[in-house]
This record gives structure tokens, sequence and C-alpha cells, in this order.
């Protein structure tokens, strides 16, 4: 499969994606297994590389679930949104990851007896540096986000309704207000020392980033746990197209925008607000199986192809 792009700063952009068999040396002469092959304008590449090459925000319905989901599908928003926007944060998240793994080994290893406890505290250094990281980008990108949301989220439901982004962490002083990665770590590594004991009896890691959450207020209302479905899915919307809004900032120049058959999902006047918002955008692409339901034929600056039987085919 083979993307072509511009890109206004770097010029034609050519990926290219492939799943072939490994070698019988790569495979350990265990024999061949499926192996994803990349390629950016004809070099070989690894996945880590394409972080950022092709900036894309996709809408899918099930978008939602950042809303109404459980927090650990609002953590992967936050890391896969700035994986690709940032190699920093994209490595600092597999070394966090990576030290997490190990320190809960560590941890149950403990609790059963076969490890001493004072191994734990080099793995304590290496998550607070880190967590540290992350949450400090964390933060940033959610005080970046905040004010582009809110007038998207005002224009979907034509109200002055107000939207807040809260990071949520249930851990630490609660009191504390850390800015800097510095600030962040120290306070990982005084919840750790908190609740020691209480991790070696479980034997997991309670406190750092992977047990954050993220709140969605409208109007000082959590719209998890009070708003309608309708509500949570402007919510989600809103996010999508400020990611887009700061994306196309940080980087100069407008990501692909693809809207996975969520046009249909949406009452008439959302519908046309979302595009309205759209509208200027340089290039955005819309997948739907009912194209008139999706209300597009009737836009002046819509283009329709359909796709049948494997072929695509300009609808004229």
């Amino acid at each position: 499969m083979t993307g072509e792009f511009h890109s206004e700063t770097r010029g034609p952009v050519s990926v290219e994606v492939s799943l072939g068999r490994k070698t019988p040396v790569e495979e350990g002469k265990r024999g061949g297994s499926a192996q994803k092959r990349i390629k950016v304008n004809g070099a070989a590449r690894t996945p880590a590389d394409l972080a950022g090459l092709v900036p894309v925000v996709l809408f899918l319905v099930e978008d939602l679930e950042i809303v109404r989901g459980e927090p650990a599908r609002r953590r992967d928003f936050l890391d896969t949104d700035l994986a690709a926007m940032s190699r920093t944060y994209a490595w600092a998240l597999r070394q966090y990851t990576r030290v997490l793994e190990q320190r809960n080994r560590l941890l149950k290893e403990i609790r059963d007896g076969q490890a001493d406890a004072g191994e734990l505290w080099a793995w304590n250094d290496q998550l607070a540096l880190y967590g540290g990281r992350l949450m400090e980008v964390r933060l940033r990108f959610l005080a970046d986000l905040n004010p582009l949301s809110v007038p998207v989220y005002q224009g979907l439901t034509a109200s002055a309704q107000g939207l807040t982004l809260v990071y949520k962490r249930e851990w630490g002083d609660p009191e504390a207000q850390p800015t800097t990665r510095d600030d962040f770590a120290n306070l990982i590594l005084d919840a750790l020392e908190t609740v020691a004991p209480e991790e070696m009896r479980r034997g997991s890691s309670l406190v750092g980033p992977h047990r954050d959450d993220v709140q969605f207020l409208v109007d000082g209302k959590d719209v998890r746990q009070f708003g309608s479905q309708g509500e949570q899915r402007t919510v989600a919307l809103a996010l999508r197209v400020a990611e887009f809004k700061l994306i196309s900032s940080l980087l100069r120049e407008p990501p692909v925008l693809l809207l996975d058959d969520i046009l249909s999902e949406l009452d008439r006047t959302r519908r046309a607000a979302l595009l309205d918002h759209l509208a200027s955008v340089a290039q955005v692409i819309v997948t739907t199986t009912d194209v008139d339901a999706a209300g597009l034929p009737a836009r002046p600056d819509v283009t329709v192809y359909r796709v049948a039987a494997g072929t695509v085919e300009r609808d004229h």
C-alpha cells in the first residue's frame, strides 16, 4: 500500500507499507512470520520514523468512548496523539512503559518473598524521570487544547456553554501544583515513598501517569457521568476539531482530516455545523455507507467517490 503526499514544509512524501515474511535469520531460524516493512521516499524506515511525518487527524464513531469510556481510553487518547506529534514524547512513553513493566515484576517478586525491597529505589528514580516528562507534556497539551475546543463546542451546540478539560490524578499531594518535569518527578518520588508498603502488598505500581485521567466539564458538569449521549458525542467531536487546529498551528500546515462514517450519526444541525467548521481545511476525506444521510451531495465543496467491487469511481 502506497500513499503519495505533498507537505508544504517537506515537499513530496511517499510512504509505502507492506507485509512480508521474515527470513529464517530474522526469525531466529524458527520459520517465517508476517513482518511490516515501511519505506519513506524509497528508503527503509521504522514505525517510529512515521511520527509527525504525515500528520493525520482521524474521527471515528468509537471516539465517543474517549468521553464516556474508562480512564485507560482517555490516557490512550493523550498518548496516541502526543506520540504522533512528538518523537520525544513517543520515546519517553516507551521508556516509561518498559520501566513500569519491570517495576511491577519486581514488586510481585518482593510480595512473594523472591526479591529484596531495597532493589525498588533505582526503579523509582526511572519511573519518576520518565513519568515527569509525560505529565509535563500532557498538561501542556490540554492547556493548549482547551481554549481551542470551547468555541468549537459552542458552535456545534449553538450555545454559550463552556467546556473545560481537567487533568485528574488520585495520588500524591492533592494541593501540589507542579509545572515543570522536575516538579512532576519529585511529586512522583514523594508519592512512591508514601505508598511503598501498599505497592509491595499488592505487587503493583500505584503512582504515576499510567493511573491518571481527563475529566470533561460542560458548565461545571462532568459529561461522562451526567451528560447525554448527544452531549458526549459533541464533546468528542470538539476535541478532534480542536486537535486539528492545534496540530495545524504547531506544524504550520493542516493535517489530513479523516472522518470515518460519523456524519450519519449526527443530527442535521450538528452535521452542518461540523462541516462548516471544516470547510476551510485543505483536505478532508469522509467515508460513509449512506452519502445521502451524511448530507454530502448537497454541498458544492464536496466531491463524491463511490467504492464498489474493489473499484473507485467519481460520482458525476
